[in-house]
């Protein structure tokens, strides 16, 4: 079957044009030697086998800050969640211009080279719940790549309605740029579903065509690349229950009891390497999701603001007139809101 997609075309030479653009492309994927394939993975329980990398390709608000801390408790890897150093966006972060490309274009040069780096620069045993990655080639790269038989994907599901929920409660698809960074664009020329009836809905129907769009991609990767790459399946409401998790363990290679590292609706915090706090709080959300750029509470939710000391004074504060009185009121942040 072939889908009306470049870069999730079907396994024919002629479609495979997409990622062989570049001369030696394929070669460029392949990472042969180096320290990230000389490490052995040694397990909790003190066994080791070869270095593996586990990575995930959600939609995202499904449970990736806890999966992430779920991994490193229970596998003994680095994990990570999202690389957001200024210097991460382009090498380990893709950047908006890579999320467009890939699904306007598909694996053009510019991706190539992108994942190139990606690839060479991970060290094993590693494990990164960067929903974006899948949603800009990770699948493909991994499967050209010499790293395939040692990696495991996880597609890590939620509730649809709290999935839903989560993204119109933080108004993820009122900015296009947010929708260009972390999710889909319903505007994309490379999509599988067609978004025509839910287009009029506005933010509703966006949030619904996005979930919609992410399963039948999760089946055609599954479909298409099982035979080269690790695929693991399971529910958020499933894998955060004792059972549940010892069934994810055992999928992943590893039989043990699990560690279940604590649960929250929307964990966005920076906390012991992971995004880890309750924004529901705007207050202790607000200073992680303005630095990282993400969504999250808007300036005017929040009380406090971050300005140098004595900016106030340069930038000047709102000023208003009142007609009542002859000299101007100045309306300034709180105190300990100006540095």
């Amino acid at each position: 079957m072939k889908l009306p997609f470049p870069a999730f075309a079907t396994t024919t030479a002629s479609s495979l044009r997409f990622n062989l653009r570049t001369s030696k492309s394929a070669q460029a994927w392949a990472i042969g030697g180096g320290a990230q394939n000389d490490r052995r993975q040694v397990w909790p329980d003190g066994t080791e086998t070869e270095a593996h990398f586990y990575n995930h390709i959600p939609a995202g608000r499904t449970g990736t800050t806890w999966l992430v801390q779920f991994l490193g408790d229970n596998l003994n890897v680095a994990s990570k969640h999202e690389p957001l150093g200024v210097l991460d966006f382009g090498s380990q972060m893709p950047e908006i211009s890579h999320m467009r490309r890939f699904n306007t274009l598909g694996m053009d040069a510019s991706m190539n080279t992108f994942w190139q780096n990606k690839l060479a620069s991970l060290q094993a045993p590693y494990a990164e719940t960067n929903h974006t990655l899948g949603k800009c080639g990770l699948i493909e790269a991994l499967a050209e790549s010499d790293l395939a038989d040692r990696s495991t994907l996880i597609i890590l599901r939620r509730d649809l309605a709290k999935q839903c929920a989560s993204y119109v409660s933080r108004n993820d698809f009122q900015n296009i740029t947010v929708a260009w960074q972390w999710y889909l664009d319903i505007s994309y020329p490379n999509i599988i579903v067609n978004p025509a009836i839910l287009r009029p809905m506005g933010q509703i129907g966006w949030t619904l065509w996005y979930a919609l769009e992410m399963e039948p991609r999760y089946a055609y990767y599954v479909l298409k690349f099982s035979d080269r790459i690790n695929f693991v399946e399971t529910r958020l409401e499933e894998a955060t229950t004792p059972q549940g998790a010892t069934r994810l363990l055992a999928a992943l290679g590893h039989k043990a009891e699990p560690t279940l590292p604590p649960q929250t609706e929307c964990r966005t915090a920076q906390q012991s390497g992971h995004r880890g706090a309750d924004s529901r709080n705007p207050q202790s959300a607000q200073s992680d999701e303005v630095r990282s750029g993400r969504p999250g509470v808007g300036l005017h939710q929040v009380g406090k603001i971050a300005v140098r000391p004595g900016s106030a004074k340069r930038i000047g504060c709102l000023r208003q007139s009142d007609k009542r009185q002859s000299h101007r009121k100045r309306v300034c942040p709180p105190r300990d809101a100006r540095g």
